[in-house]
């Protein structure tokens, strides 16, 4: 197998998607196993991240671990341990899910692969997502606490983890990467008319001046949409369209893999 002529696609399964964040530590079963299948039915080499959901934010809220060590939080440490625990108890489920149908898939402890340096940034060493590519396994990372190299610490959210793959696997055909949210993707509210509507195309030169509706979602711990859209930004300078569609809508994801229409956002390369 020439791994660089096949094309790989990176999945987001968002945090609310999989699980409740409503209700602490719970899954949405039924609506993993319906993506799970759907990543199979469309037979794509394929990386996948998912978010926290309800297990990685309320832990990682508890004790602020977003902000960095502070002495004034109680047993902070240990909610950084707790906050990772939780993590790995949820991809175990994700990873689960492909292994009961006999697919190949691996957890990637994410926390072990990235690394903050004050001076360098975040680095990642992707030698073994490249390895498991190459053998036909899917590597599944997740949002994470990350270390960094002068003792502090924080968390890398499932967006920052696409983003530093597409930089470090340039030498791989990266096709698209694709969020399956719990909503249809990006919407906008028309100035002149108040009508909140979704987008489904945006030209790179339109993100920064969008006129983005509130639909009364909550910001999470990782942070929101404004983060987002840089590093969609980031991904779309690199080449590499992205979609946004709704994982809660039957065969979206299957078609999203496999360049079929569905309704959703989709985000154009520069001069494309």
């Amino acid at each position: 197998m020439n791994m660089k002529n096949e094309s790989i696609y990176i999945l987001k399964m968002g945090g609310s998607l999989i699980t409740n964040k409503n209700e602490p530590f719970s899954l949405r079963k039924k609506t993993l196993r319906n993506v799970v299948s759907e990543i199979i039915a469309s037979g794509k080499k394929i990386i996948i991240i998912h978010g926290g959901g309800a297990f990685g934010h309320p832990t990682a809220k508890k004790y602020d671990i977003n902000s960095g060590k502070n002495l004034s939080i109680e047993n902070q440490i240990y909610g950084l341990a707790k906050t990772h625990s939780v993590m790995t108890e949820l991809n175990k489920y994700v990873v689960d899910e492909f292994i009961k149908k006999e697919i190949p898939a691996m957890s990637i402890q994410t926390s072990c692969i990235f690394i903050q340096d004050l001076v360098k940034g975040i680095e990642l060493n992707a030698d073994i997502i490249k390895l498991l590519l190459d053998l036909g396994i899917i590597p599944i990372l997740y949002g994470d606490i990350l270390l960094n190299r002068n003792g502090d610490f924080s968390i890398i959210s499932g967006d920052t983890i696409i983003l530093k793959l597409c930089e470090s696997l340039g030498n791989l055909q990266l096709s698209k990467v694709i969020f399956a949210m719990e909503e249809d993707g990006l919407y906008i509210e028309i100035p002149e008319t108040g009508e909140i509507t979704l987008a489904e195309r945006i030209e790179y030169e339109q993100i920064n001046t969008l006129n983005l509706a509130n639909l009364g979602k909550k910001i999470d711990i990782t942070g929101g949409i404004t983060i987002k859209l840089n590093n969609i930004k980031k991904i779309l300078n690199l080449g590499i369209p992205v979609q946004l569609v709704n994982g809660l809508k039957e065969d979206n994801i299957e078609k999203a893999l496999i360049h079929e229409n569905v309704k959703g956002t989709c985000f154009e390369v520069p001069g494309k």
